[in-house]
């Protein structure tokens, strides 16, 4: 009987281990390098839906305070139809994205707190991460005071992450879609 027990529990840990294998199929990376191929030869935007700040306590509990009233919160922050958006063309980044988070130096004399200017990308690169299941599309970008190290995780072209990590402000991230502008 107590050999019994051995080989079921044997028998239950094997079913476990191998059911838990990646159900990444040879379809799905093909679909992925066609999407690759694409963002790599035309335009696309990055359409945020929401943000997601990286905050201390302090600050999530005051902006907690003000975003509980809309169904929002510090840590999530629907952004669906205002229309922020990330173009990347063969040489540019054109930022139009709000910040939600703290400055760690001084952001000058104006309001804009945004996101909101065209740069030049360096240091592209992009590969499938395939036991991940997504394409990690990488690059840097100065504007006139900061620079951003950027890695848009594109999943599908309805799901992608944005992760802006800059010199100046604290960690950014935001959820959204992709649209593909091809050259024709």
């Amino acid at each position: 009987m107590k050999n019994y027990k051995y080989l079921m529990l044997f028998s239950i840990l094997v079913l476990v281990l191998t059911s838990c294998k990646s159900s990444f199929t040879e379809a799905d990376r093909n679909k992925l390098k066609g999407l690759q191929e694409e963002i790599l030869e035309d335009t696309f935007i990055f359409k945020a839906d929401a943000a997601l700040p990286f905050n201390s306590q302090a600050v999530n509990n005051a902006i907690n305070d003000i975003l509980i009233r809309n169904g929002n919160s510090a840590s999530r922050i629907n952004l669906s139809g205002d229309n922020y958006t990330l173009k990347i063309g063969e040489e540019m980044a054109v930022f139009n994205l709000p910040f939600y988070g703290e400055r760690r130096t001084g952001g000058g004399y104006n309001d804009d707190n945004s996101f909101d200017f065209t740069g030049e990308i360096k240091n592209l690169s992009n590969s499938i991460v395939s036991d991940s299941n997504y394409i990690s599309y990488q690059f840097d970008v100065r504007n006139d005071t900061e620079s951003l190290n950027i890695e848009l995780k594109i999943f599908s072209r309805e799901t992608a992450h944005l992760i802006i990590n800059s010199s100046h402000r604290s960690y950014m991230k935001y959820d959204g879609h992709l649209t593909v502008e091809s050259k024709q």
